[in-house]
């Protein structure tokens, strides 16, 4: 006999729920969502070649740490790494980028892969940067925003002219209104 009558075991029903509960709840956890400004200052290393009339192109890399304006970001801090090629028509001053980027956040073995493109004038670009993967907790992440950079760089290509290198020139690439989402 029970000497306790009000205490009872739950039903079966009752238990799935609460598991079915608990399981949909840590899955919503485990999602991170951002929604702000992104600053990402950036040094510049390649080589510019003559690529047409009136037309040089920087071949090299943009490499740098990431920034959420806010400090609140799972990609706050994250080392960001991005082979590109840039285009300047030495005529009209009119410039064109695209970069594939690799973003490593602090959590180690995660991965954040990106591409962007611009167009602009010398010392400006403005374009879109989208979120293309990723791997480990990032793994199928989506996101983009506008970009825009700046940078002395373009200048100092034209400077230089063909087949002159580029080291530790400097930049900042402002991602703003920018939005990504982990499943």
């Amino acid at each position: 006999m029970n000497k306790h009558p009000h205490r009872t075991t739950p039903p079966a029903s009752m238990k799935i729920m609460l598991l079915a509960t608990l399981l949909c709840c840590g899955g919503l956890a485990a999602a991170d969502e951002f929604k702000g400004n992104l600053l990402f200052p950036w040094e510049a290393h390649g080589k510019v070649y003559d690529a047409g009339p009136d037309t040089l192109m920087f071949v090299g890399e943009i490499e740098g740490t990431l920034y959420a304006e806010s400090g609140q970001a799972a990609l706050d801090a994250a080392f960001m790494i991005c082979p590109m090629l840039y285009e300047i028509d030495t005529a009209s001053g009119e410039t064109r980028g695209e970069g594939r980027c690799a973003i490593y956040p602090k959590d180690v073995g995660a991965v954040i892969y990106a591409t962007y493109s611009c167009r602009g004038q010398i010392g400006a670009c403005a374009g879109r940067l989208d979120l293309t993967g990723g791997k480990g907790k990032f793994e199928g992440i989506s996101g983009s925003g506008d970009m825009s950079s700046r940078t002395g760089a373009s200048a100092l290509a034209v400077r230089l002219g063909p087949g002159g290198g580029i080291t530790n020139a400097e930049g900042m690439m402002t991602l703003n209104g920018f939005a990504y989402r982990t499943p």
